[in-house]
């Protein structure tokens, strides 16, 4: 288990974290995904930055960090692009462990890739039983493909995920060129067919559920830290032990030399005193 390579300092700061989140009512939604596959484009519709980008959706690796956009109930947060380099995936591992939703992206250019798979392995892990309700797979660009093909791409997703992380998620195909211009040219079809106010509904759905879940995690997460805690002071009460038990030997053999080295001397000025 990773968390027993962690430090003492670590685990206190993690569970000084867990308390922390539980204090802010409101929801956390983060978006995943490899680079460009749409991610800050869909926060900013999200967030209704129609125009004005809040989230930068630059082709170039625009998010280095975590980026966090604050309303009165949610919290959103843009990350890096998963596979570009360990410094990006450890912000995005980082994200994931204030996640109360995610939405994981995929452009319908084929299959999950590799990385993307072993990425929601983790994300599942994390979410344990809540996992299938509150890690939502979001197929951005719609657009670029044939509506025949983005179908067959979900179903093969959909038999990829329950393979290998055990539930079907919650799939939707989005495009959020449609929705944007939808929104400023005022054309409803596009809208509809954006499919970007069924992702809110259904976000609101799960979002009124973040207490409950929050709180389940949180508290699964804190017994598995203060068993490793446990385990660390147990071991350190061992290994005291055993150091203490190592010196006393040490010195038992060091007290027996020094008491033959003090018998040869009494014996060898006891001969030299009879000369």
């Amino acid at each position: 288990m990773k968390s027993q390579t962690m430090s003492t300092k670590t685990i206190q700061e993690k569970l000084k974290t867990l308390s922390n989140q539980n204090m802010d009512p409101r929801t956390t939604i983060v978006a995943y995904g490899l680079m460009n596959a749409g991610k800050s484009f869909l926060l900013n519709m999200l967030t209704q930055h129609i125009e004005e980008e809040f989230f930068k959706t630059n082709d170039i690796r625009e998010t280095a960090d975590v980026k966090k956009f604050e309303t009165e109930k949610i919290i959103y947060l843009d990350t890096p692009g998963l596979d570009a380099n360990e410094a990006d995936d450890a912000q995005a591992e980082f994200g994931a462990s204030q996640a109360d939703i995610v939405l994981f992206l995929h452009q319908p250019q084929g299959e999950l890739e590799a990385s993307e798979v072993k990425f929601l392995k983790k994300l599942t892990q994390s979410f344990g039983k809540y996992a299938e309700s509150n890690i939502i797979l979001v197929l951005s660009k719609i657009e670029k493909e044939e509506p025949s093909k983005i179908n067959l791409i979900e179903d093969r997703i959909k038999a990829q995920c329950a393979y290998e992380l055990g539930f079907t998620p919650k799939v939707f195909q989005v495009s959020n060129k449609r929705y944007q211009t939808g929104i400023l040219k005022q054309k409803d079809g596009l809208i509809a067919q954006s499919h970007i106010n069924a992702l809110i509904e259904h976000l609101n759905v799960v979002v009124s559920n973040t207490g409950k879940v929050r709180a389940q995690r949180s508290l699964t997460e804190a017994e598995v830290l203060l068993r490793v805690l446990e385990l660390k002071e147990q071991s350190l009460g061992a290994r005291r032990q055993s150091i203490q038990e190592g010196i006393r030997q040490a010195f038992a053999i060091f007290n027996e030399q020094i008491t033959t080295l003090s018998e040869f001397v009494d014996e060898s000025t006891s001969k030299y005193r009879s000369i």
